[in-house]
């Protein structure tokens, strides 16, 4: 099966050798999904200067190529349908489109959770318990 990941592979083995191929290869594939993801987050920002915009869009990628590998594994235990190896585009495309949003988003997540954890317990906050 072809992938981008083993696209990534091939390319980079013909700069660099086999074993360099194979470890820069899903990093080519984390950044450029990421550097797509951050360009809707750039584009979502309020105008800026170019150097606070390229200064985002770095701390977006970084953030990326840092999380991806490990969500990706975690991710992949519980789907192990799921190749890491797939996830990785998808996942560093999501995280580089989420931007600095993060905080916003982990507070919907958690609201969604302890929403689902009042549900299951027998009702809405407020309700009969």
């Amino acid at each position: 099966m072809t992938d981008i990941v083993g696209l990534c592979v091939f390319l980079a083995a013909l700069v660099f050798s086999d074993e360099v191929a194979a470890v820069v290869g899903p990093y080519i594939v984390i950044l450029a999904a990421a550097s797509i993801g951050a360009s809707f987050a750039v584009a979502r920002r309020e105008r800026t200067s170019r150097g606070a915009a390229v200064w985002f869009f770095t701390r977006v990628c970084g953030l990326a190529v840092l999380l991806t590998a490990g969500l990706a594994a975690w991710a992949s235990t519980y789907y192990p349908d799921l190749n890491e190896r797939l996830l990785l585009a998808p996942i560093a495309l999501m995280v580089g489109f989420v931007g600095d949003r993060w905080p916003s988003v982990l507070n919907r997540v958690l609201r969604a959770c302890l929403g689902l954890l009042d549900l299951l317990r027998g009702g809405p906050k407020g309700g009969p318990q």
